[in-house]
């Protein structure tokens, strides 16, 4: 649903003058057209794009696109009650809902190889306390822009030069001095420590999910009477997972790099448009590699039939972008990284449980099944490669 109370003429004036540079502009109209996002997104409050049409004193008509985002702390996220009241505060406090800002106006645009970069930031607009918004370029994509396995490629392999660059101890986090979660991983084991541990293993654990009308129906499409079993398995190791990630060599990475955070730019159909940074803190090598790898899986756009083909290919050229740049990882180091956090950030929260409480559906059960699917290519590529690499580090 559109949301544009916080953005007014006034605010729309001033950005677009600044943006075309021309003071001697007069607005004549605003159109805000809203974009789908995840209503459960904790920082994003709205995403507009706005359409600005100026005249100039001689009757030259100036038209404007951008795209705005407004984030929130928290604190005004409508879906805080499902965070436990005893880890409340420390969730205020901690969460850093103005990662994208300092991401945008921070050193990190110098930092990143040709081929990725991040989109213009023309404005930041204080709303009050807790709530803020960026006035953006908005990056067109190519209508038929498709993610074959050569793309998916490209992206991993600017992605390796990207986190070579931003080598633990050479660079600061995006926060700098203000980022909570300096230590390495220190933000990914609090994601661990939150939701998947709070929500997703007690559910996995227990009997009732599986039990309940619409998974159980979805269990049944699958035919994979192990999954449940392999599942509770890899959530017991979730411990051994965090330890071995420890072992491993530490760099700055995207945090989040699905398809859906590498806008591809018209203009240039072989780069990519970072956005949306996540987990400022140092992440195992390879890291971002799961993020690439399910996204579009995640959305329901491509098969998880395609994980397997597509795993290999990602590695491959994640590697061959981090050696590029000078990274002395080794290739089981790089896969260590990518599919512990794989298994770590992915196979538990593939479980929809976000729907549990929506009518029993032939669409909801087909959408429980794909999950259930995912979750097993998911399993079955950490297994055995990542158990090895676990015994292999003791």
């Amino acid at each position: 649903m559109m949301k544009t109370p916080a953005l007014t003429m006034d605010s729309a004036a001033r950005i677009g003058r600044a943006v075309t540079g021309r003071e001697d502009l007069e607005l004549r109209s605003t159109a805000w057209s809203a974009v789908d996002y995840p209503t459960q997104t904790i920082a994003t409050e709205a995403l507009n794009r706005a359409r600005l049409v100026f005249t100039a004193p001689d009757g030259t008509r100036v038209d404007l696109r951008l795209f705005v985002k407004e984030l929130r702390s928290p604190e005004h996220w409508p879906m805080l009650s499902v965070v436990p009241p005893e880890l409340r505060a420390d969730f205020l406090d901690g969460f850093p809902w103005r990662l994208e800002i300092a991401a945008y106006t921070g050193p990190l645009r110098e930092q990143l190889p040709d081929g990725i970069r991040l989109p213009q930031l023309y404005a930041v607009e204080e709303l009050g306390p807790g709530r803020a918004a960026m006035w953006l370029e908005d990056v067109a994509q190519p209508e038929d822009l498709e993610w074959d396995t050569a793309r998916f490629a490209r992206a991993a392999r600017l992605l390796g030069r990207m986190s070579a660059r931003r080598r633990y101890g050479e660079v600061a986090p995006i926060l700098g001095a203000a980022s909570r979660f300096a230590q390495p991983a220190s933000a990914l084991r609090y994601m661990i420590a939150g939701r998947i541990r709070n929500l997703f293993l007690p559910a996995i654990d227990g009997e009732d999910l599986w039990t309940h009308p619409v998974v159980a129906a979805a269990l049944d499409a699958v035919r994979d009477p192990g999954l449940v079993a392999d599942l509770r398995e890899w959530a017991g190791r979730i411990d051994g997972l965090l330890s071995y990630s420890d072992t491993l060599p530490m760099t700055y990475a995207h945090g989040d790099a699905s398809p859906q955070n590498l806008l591809v730019p018209v203009e240039d159909p072989d780069g990519f448009v970072a956005i949306d940074f996540g987990l400022d803190c140092p992440l195992p090598v390879g890291h971002d590699l799961g993020q690439l790898l399910v996204g579009l899986c995640h959305a329901g756009t491509l098969p998880a039939d395609r994980l397997p083909e597509l795993s290999p290919a990602i590695l491959a050229a994640h590697a061959e972008g981090l050696a590029a740049e000078g990274h002395r990882a080794t290739l089981d180091q790089i896969r260590g990284g990518y599919l512990s956090g794989l298994v770590l950030r992915s196979a538990f929260t593939a479980i929809p449980l976000e729907r549990l409480a929506e009518p029993p559906s032939d669409q909801l059960i087909g959408h429980w099944a794909d999950r259930l699917r995912m979750t097993r290519a998911l399993l079955d590529l950490a297994d055995p490669a990542l158990l090895h690499l676990m015994k292999e580090s003791k």
